[in-house]
């Protein structure tokens, strides 16, 4: 993968706490501005219609299922579930302790 690098200049003691911060992670400080820029403006997401991107949101908050997520996108549920791990986008998935057992 090709990248560009991008100068940017902040505070000294939000260098500092972002220094912090990588190191509690154990990621490079380069990695936390990637996540954060990433999924702050989530520019992979421009190139969907605003139906889907309504319908990204809506998920994201909570406020539909994976099933009515796959039928506003056009997918099946497997399709669903794999676009959302490739676009890093975490599926809201939720289990009790008697749901094993029930299966």
């Amino acid at each position: 993968m090709r990248s560009a690098t991008l100068h940017i200049k902040v505070r000294p003691s939000f260098a500092q706490k972002l220094k912090s911060l990588a190191k509690k992670r154990s990621v490079p400080m380069g990695e936390l501005v990637r996540e954060a820029v990433a999924s702050s403006y989530q520019l992979e997401l421009a190139d969907l219609s605003e139906r889907q991107r309504t319908v990204v949101s809506a998920y994201q908050g909570g406020y539909v299922s994976i099933g009515k997520f796959a039928e506003e996108m056009g997918m099946t549920l497997l399709d669903a579930r794999t676009w959302l791990l490739e676009h890093d986008i975490a599926q809201n998935n939720s289990f009790s302790h008697g749901d094993a057992e029930n299966a």
